[in-house]
């Protein structure tokens, strides 16, 4: 299956220039509309617990059967039970793009996640990812997040707040899905730690098929869907090619995502469950080819 994304140059100095000084950068029309459609049509599917490979996510957060209205839905791992949105998830042409705004010789894939956020939802608390992935060395995260609906101020699209990726890691943020409070408080604490009185916070439009790189500390989330429409993204998480992982005696705050595959005595970060999808050598872990085809 080829991944029919507009071919396009890689990041200019400007770009990279501009995740460095903000934590984030924007990159429209990274998908082709064609391409964006077909992945629409796996979130329903998907989230009735239509498995095309027959692997359970993750994570699976509501379903229309015991989920409440108006909930929003997540899952991660959904690469291995879709083989159309692993056909994006492990594109090289995404994965090299992370690796150009670190300066990495590659790319390893450690996480993904899809959303869906209908007229209604929650907030999503602020965080940073960096909270979650900690448990490889050498450290670094680059995620890209994209639109497969119009993101918009007043539907829940993503925010940042600017330079926040120059701020000292945080604790995991105790209510991720944000019920019972401001969904900004963590971030707002975080900054008055880093000496930041009045954090910027900025709202981003993107349109379907554009995405933001962002950096791993960067404090970012999304505010309630306010508009009758329903917002849908995919989320792509990135470290070092040659990451592996800490010492099985060393804690990790946070480590869950990635730890739970690390085996005893072996530090390798098992390409079955960690592909590396870009390398500036050429390399791409084999498997892909035969599961979800060229993504060039």
């Amino acid at each position: 299956m080829t991944m029919p994304t507009q071919t396009r140059s890689p990041l200019t100095d400007e770009q990279i220039a501009q995740y460095h000084q903000d934590g984030f950068v924007v990159v429209k029309d990274l998908l082709a509309p064609a391409l964006v459609e077909r992945l629409v049509e796996r979130f329903e599917p998907l989230f009735a617990g239509e498995f095309e490979t027959g692997v359970y996510p993750e994570e699976w957060h509501w379903n229309p059967y015991l989920g409440k209205p108006g909930a929003a839905g997540q899952m991660t791992g959904v690469w291995r039970c879709d083989r159309t949105l692993a056909s994006v998830l492990m594109s090289a042409q995404i994965g090299q793009m992370a690796a150009a705004l670190e300066g990495w010789s590659g790319a390893r894939f450690l996480a993904d996640g899809m959303w869906i956020k209908p007229p209604g939802a929650k907030e999503t608390t602020l965080h940073q990812d960096s909270m979650y992935i900690n448990y490889h060395t050498p450290p670094g995260t680059v995620t890209c997040w994209i639109a497969l609906s119009h993101a918009v101020a007043g539907a829940s699209t993503i925010e940042y707040a600017r330079g926040s990726h120059r701020w000292a890691m945080s604790a995991a943020v105790p209510e991720f899905h944000n019920q019972d409070k401001i969904y900004l408080a963590d971030m707002e604490r975080a900054a008055q730690r880093a000496g930041v009185a009045q954090p910027e916070v900025v709202q981003l439009d993107i349109p379907p098929g554009g995405c933001v790189f962002h950096h791993g500390n960067a404090w970012h989330g999304s505010g309630a869907n306010q508009m009758d429409v329903v917002r849908r993204s995919l989320v792509l998480s990135y470290i070092p090619a040659e990451s592996r992982f800490k010492p099985f005696d060393t804690y990790v705050p946070g480590g869950y995502i990635a730890g739970k595959y690390k085996r005893h005595g072996d530090d390798t970060m098992d390409e079955s469950f960690f592909p590396i999808v870009w390398r500036e050598d050429g390399y791409r872990s084999p498997f892909l080819a035969e599961y979800c085809g060229s993504v060039e």
